[in-house]
């Protein structure tokens, strides 16, 4: 059963179901609130402008974007020279402001969002926004002059007329993306995140500064979603297959370890909560009672897995957290619609593997036997007639 959102009432972070402390500022949690409706429910029909974007522009420079999201485009404008140094004065300045105030950039764009018709949140679940923080953000956008911004003009422009005035920009069709992601995530405010656009036939990768990632992957997300007839009301978490590796390059030591949370109307991919050394805490004291357990029965770790659900398990923590919260909490999270795919398949050969297959693209996983299959199958039981899952 999934437990209704809780918000600290000192600084609006959302706990989890157990806390007694909030993990962002320390306060005790004596009393909690579900949070304001304090942002409007996104227009979807509205364009959606985010600025601090840039893409590769050869083999030594980078292209300054602003990225236009419509109802079904993402156009990424490439922005003049005169233009672009505008847009930089600005993000530098406000880098500055936000580091001051000691406001994240991704609240920022939040509170902007309850300040702004039409700007998307940062966040896909509501958060209760901190008194006076409002009043913050508020007096940087109007010392920066950020609704009357260089880039605002692309609000009132179709994507035809940005391809046709901006030499460079390109765009792509909604319809055509897959799912939209986060990767090689980096700290700070000033720092930049990387947004991941997969289609059918290649990937686009945008980076975007000062938070620009947040409302960027919620929209497109959102509008992806809805475009779909994905909708989450009442959604719940069916099953979940953890331990599924990314592959990288054979040269790049690191892996995204994904667990597979297969919800009533959409597959979450999704890393462990917590810092790499709880999420390692938490799987050797998990394993440990694992081949302690099938000793005292006398029988194998394999065969022990093979008859239980493991509901003490450390990726059951996705069952007592909302679906919209485990995209918030790390960037690198995202969701496929299952009006998307065409199939789900796990080969359980040599190298075991789940594949998730879209029409002309396939995303395949490293699995472990030990914890894949009872999980797709209670997915496939219960999602008959909704998505494909063979075995």
């Amino acid at each position: 059963m999934t437990h209704p959102p809780r918000f600290c009432t000192e600084c609006g972070a959302p706990l989890s179901p157990e806390a007694r402390f909030c993990e962002e500022c320390g306060a005790a949690v004596s009393g909690t609130t579900l949070p304001e409706p304090q942002v409007p429910a996104p227009d979807f029909t509205v364009p959606v402008v985010i600025p601090f974007a840039s893409a590769p522009g050869g083999m030594f420079s980078r292209t300054s974007l602003v990225l236009l999201i419509t109802p079904d485009t993402l156009a990424a404008v490439s922005i003049p020279r005169e233009l672009a140094g505008e847009t930089d004065a600005i993000r530098e300045h406000l880098g500055e402001m936000l580091e001051k105030e000691e406001i994240s950039a991704r609240d920022f764009w939040q509170v902007s969002a309850a300040l702004v018709p039409g700007l998307p949140c940062a966040y896909f679940e509501p958060r209760k926004i901190p008194a006076g923080l409002k009043e913050r953000v508020g007096s940087i956008r109007d010392r920066l002059g950020l609704d009357r911004a260089p880039w605002t003009r692309f609000g009132s422009m179709t994507p035809d007329q940005i391809i046709a005035g901006y030499p460079g920009s390109r765009s792509i069709p909604l319809a055509d993306i897959l799912y939209a992601r986060g990767e090689d995530l980096a700290e700070g405010n000033n720092g930049e995140d990387l947004l991941v656009l997969r289609t059918s036939d290649r990937e686009e990768h945008y980076r975007l500064a000062l938070g620009g990632f947040y409302p960027a992957r919620v929209a497109l997300t959102s509008r992806i979603l809805e475009s779909r007839n994905s909708g989450t009301p009442g959604e719940t978490v069916i099953s979940i297959v953890p331990l599924c590796f990314e592959p990288g390059p054979e040269d790049f030591e690191f892996q995204y370890t994904f667990n597979l949370v297969f919800t009533t109307c959409r597959l979450l991919l999704a890393v462990s909560p917590g810092s790499e050394d709880e999420v390692e805490g938490r799987w050797d004291d998990f394993t440990k009672r694992l081949k302690d357990e099938s000793r005292k029965m006398g029988i194998s770790q394999g065969e022990y897995a093979a008859g239980t659900d493991f509901p003490d398990a450390p990726w059951q923590v996705f069952r007592t957290i909302q679906t919209g919260d485990i995209l918030d909490a790390d960037g690198v999270n995202y969701c496929i619609p299952y009006s998307s795919l065409q199939e789900v398949v796990y080969n359980p050969g040599r190298k075991p593997a789940i594949s998730l297959v879209f029409p002309q693209h396939r995303l395949t996983l490293q699995a472990d036997p030990m914890f894949a299959t009872m999980p797709l199958r209670d997915a496939q039981q219960a999602l008959q007639g909704i998505l494909k899952i063979s075995l």
